[in-house]
């Protein structure tokens, strides 16, 4: 019994080991208490935003809930059809320079017309593009 005794026995069980740290004179963690105490009132608060909101969605408040909601997702449909159109241009630009880059090097004259065309040969080909043939 003597090897649990603590050294300073200040405590009323005689000074005995606990697992527990001993709380002198009503002492308690302010930090946590504090932090606790305040996600209760905002677990709080939002409780009372979520009953409120069952009973607008109960009363046949649903309708001004949808209709926003959907006019949310048309302003993106909107949006995405725009990028849709945009990503299009983009492209048919993209293929409109490229076929006229490959056609520009096709009709190079001289040995630069030739050294364009062998590194043409040699260059991936593009999507919806064939490869041009080894014999031209």
């Amino acid at each position: 019994m003597a090897a649990l005794r603590r050294w300073n026995a200040d405590s009323p069980t005689e000074g005995l080991m606990s697992r527990r740290p001993s709380r002198r004179n009503g002492e308690r963690p302010n930090g946590a208490f504090a932090e606790l105490r305040s996600e209760i009132e905002r677990l709080r608060g939002e409780l009372i935003q979520a009953r409120s909101r069952i009973l607008q969605l109960e009363q046949g408040g649903a309708e001004p809930i949808a209709a926003r909601r959907i006019a949310e997702l048309e302003e993106g449909q909107k949006v995405a059809r725009g990028l849709a159109v945009e990503a299009a241009i983009a492209r048919s630009r993209a293929e409109a320079e490229a076929k006229f880059l490959r056609d520009a090097i096709e009709r190079a004259p001289g040995v630069h017309g030739w050294l364009l065309r062998r590194a043409l040969r040699r260059l991936p080909a593009g999507p919806g593009q064939a490869r041009p043939k080894p014999g031209r």
